[in-house]
């Protein structure tokens, strides 16, 4: 039992990478997701258990990847690592095919993927998924690329989008269990509630792309908190936290890219936040101890503080703040909520308006230098509003899966 569990422990992280690493252009196996890996130990020093939280999974890189960078490493394996008999099962394209796969297939340096969706789906089975489960996960990651496959039209003159071609639909509605008429017509015209009635509301083109995207995305996300949810109650074996625990905070690290958007804010406001407490154990509390024991001791301002920037993101009316307020509004875009960042805080030592706009919109001095950031679409991917029609079929599908992961 304790050699299986710590085998189990070890076979968990290359499912994890799978479905949460990919290719960035400074990491070939680069996290896009944090996780907190608390590790439970008996009382004679064994361990009797684990447990996996994660945090800020880059979903958005599923849509779309910046310019020599690959999305999941889970697609790329599926793509390369399954047979023809596979591969008509699962509806399965070549990578070109895919439009969610942009940069197409970019090989990895001594990395041979087809070896490597073998290796993920042996560690699946050796932390105890069932044949059903395993095939269940790859459903859906083949669905959630023929998403981006769907391709609207809407003719001049008209605010209804069409699609001309239903192929793509069929698919999908096979993979996930789904009625084809209503799957589409969720997209094209959803069910609406107008006062106390409820009417069909037309979808333009990119509305209606918006909701596939925005489906995407969350399928991609509730199939991973469901493979975590799975690791989890496969190694997680006392059911009891431990009295004793190692607890590894694992987080993507400081970004600064030469396109960063919601993400990298977000990541790095992360990282400001456990640099500054590292900054205060190791500079302040500890010449603070240093005083209570009557050291004879000059305290020392090592200039360390990062709370402005901390200040600047998080307090009320700060960067945050403000953009929860812009989503409130209907008529709010991108665009007004740069504005109001200039109003706040174009005096803000650590706010920089660019003197180049066109490149990015604002810029904030971070503990580890000056980060560029455009606010393209940060409103859609602060609201992530899903098309509650679309959620209704998948929470009524034949697929019992997909129901599950679907029912909250």
């Amino acid at each position: 039992m304790q050699g299986e569990l710590e085998h189990q422990l070890l076979q968990a992280n290359p499912i994890l990478e799978a479905f949460g690493n990919s290719k960035t252009v400074k990491n070939d196996n680069s996290s896009r997701f944090g996780k907190f890996i608390r590790i439970n130990f008996d009382m004679s020093g064994y361990i009797s258990g684990a447990n996996i939280e994660f945090y800020l999974l880059e979903k958005s890189r599923t849509l779309r990847q910046a310019g020599d960078e690959r999305s999941f490493h889970i697609f790329y394996q599926f793509l390369r690592g399954t047979s023809a008999a596979e591969k008509g099962n699962f509806l399965l394209e070549d990578v070109d095919k895919y439009r969610f796969l942009n940069n197409g297939y970019i090989n990895l340096p001594n990395v041979d993927d087809a070896n490597e969706f073998h290796n993920t789906v042996r560690s699946m089975k050796i932390m105890g998924f069932q044949e059903e489960e395993i095939t269940s996960v790859l459903r859906l990651v083949s669905a959630v690329l023929l998403f981006g496959n769907m391709e609207f039209f809407q003719e001049k003159k008209s605010d209804q989008a069409i699609l001309p071609d239903d192929r793509v639909s069929q698919k999908l509605c096979h993979l996930l269990g789904l009625p084809l008429v209503d799957f589409t017509k969720a997209f094209l015209r959803p069910r609406i509630k107008v006062g106390r009635e409820f009417v069909h509301k037309a979808q333009n083109k990119e509305q209606a792309e918006f909701a596939v995207e925005a489906i995407s995305k969350a399928c991609y996300e509730k199939m991973f908190r469901w493979l975590v949810g799975r690791l989890n109650k496969s190694l997680d074996r006392t059911r009891r936290q431990g009295a004793s625990f190692i607890g590894i905070l694992d987080i993507a690290g400081f970004e600064i890219f030469e396109l960063n958007s919601f993400e990298q804010l977000c990541i790095n406001y992360t990282n400001e936040k456990l640099q500054q407490l590292f900054n205060n154990t190791m500079f302040i509390l500890e010449q603070e101890e240093y005083q209570r024991e009557g050291i004879d001791w000059k305290f020392i301002d090592f200039g360390l503080d990062l709370q402005p920037t901390i200040d600047l993101i998080e307090k009320p009316m700060g960067i945050l703040a403000l953009l929860d307020e812009q989503c409130l509004f209907p008529k709010a875009t991108d665009k007004s909520l740069v504005e109001k960042l200039f109003v706040n805080h174009s005096k803000h030592p650590k706010f920089v308006i660019p003197e180049m706009r066109a490149k990015s919109d604002f810029a904030v001095i971070h503990y580890a230098g000056r980060v560029d950031y455009l606010a393209d679409q940060w409103l859609m991917k602060n609201m992530d509003p899903l098309n509650e029609n679309v959620v209704a079929l998948f929470q009524n599908s034949s697929d019992s899966f997909v129901v599950n992961i679907w029912k909250d």
